[in-house]
């Protein structure tokens, strides 16, 4: 199973005005490595928790599909399905109404539940596009201020730490709000 993301360049639900009055920024002429910080932060916040902070659309790709057609997603909200595609046994594309794939959240776990009709065509596999993440203006207040404080530290050891490197620390009261949103595990 492979989740590729269709928008991957979409920032997250932080706005530069936010982020420049949280670091107490005035100038403009570090708006671009700000950008860049606050997409590291969110990568980085969205990996540890495994949810999607702002709108974004994936496509999700599968070899072979569960006898049940249950598959836990790791994304985050999920909030619908756009596509259903199958591949038959000679590798041909069927293409399914997204009403062929349902979003379950059952035992605390987001899930897509495939109808029998795509998993008896998917031979070769299948595809599903959906979309995952919290509307704008509705991500969790503890996960923007994680975001907010993980770029205020990237900013402060920007010399020493590359742009492409960062974050380089999460700070300690950035990692317990991170740590408050994970999924519990059993």
């Amino acid at each position: 199973m492979t989740i590729i993301d269709l928008s991957p360049g979409l920032d997250g639900p932080l706005t530069l005005a936010e982020i420049k009055s949280w670091c107490r920024i005035d100038r403009d002429d570090e708006d671009e490595l700000l950008s860049c910080l606050a997409r590291a932060a969110r990568e980085t916040v969205e990996a540890m928790t495994g949810s999607v902070l702002a709108r974004r659309t994936f496509r999700l790709c599968l070899d072979a599909l569960p006898t049940d057609g249950w598959i836990e997603v790791k994304r985050r909200p999920l909030a619908a399905v756009t596509a259903v595609t199958a591949y038959d046994a000679k590798g041909r594309a069927i293409a399914f109404e997204p009403a062929d794939a349902v979003i379950e959240r059952e035992l605390g776990i987001e899930a897509i539940r495939l109808s029998p009709a795509v998993r008896a065509a998917a031979v070769n596999g299948a595809e599903v596009e959906f979309e995952a993440g919290y509307e704008e203006g509705v991500a969790p207040d503890g996960l923007r201020l994680a975001l907010l404080k993980i770029v205020a530290a990237s900013y402060e050891v920007r010399g020493a730490v590359a742009a492409e490197m960062q974050p380089a620390l999460i700070p300690p009261s950035a990692r317990a709000l991170i740590d408050a949103a994970r999924p519990a595990r059993l």
